[in-house]
């Protein structure tokens, strides 16, 4: 499915470096409450579901790849 412009997850993704390591270190869920909304907004069944479990379940792993993708500068997989 085509990404929208205009996401969510672009807006978090546009934060300076600095900003985007800290919320990815002490606020994960915000990434996935993107992922959700971005879901739900472009109709995308996945994302909701990786959205919904990033939030509640994904502590330890979520939060380490949120951690290491954005300490390399790259988007996380669904954001």
């Amino acid at each position: 499915m085509a990404k929208k412009r205009g996401s969510l997850g672009d807006a978090v993704w546009a934060l300076p470096w600095i900003l985007k390591v800290l919320v990815a270190i002490f606020f994960d869920f915000v990434f996935g409450i993107c992922r959700f909304v971005d879901g739900i907004l472009q109709g995308n069944i996945v994302k909701i579901i990786i959205g919904f479990l990033w939030i509640w379940y994904g502590l330890f792993i979520g939060w380490l790849i949120d951690i290491i993708f954005t300490l390399i500068n790259k988007r996380p997989w669904l954001l």
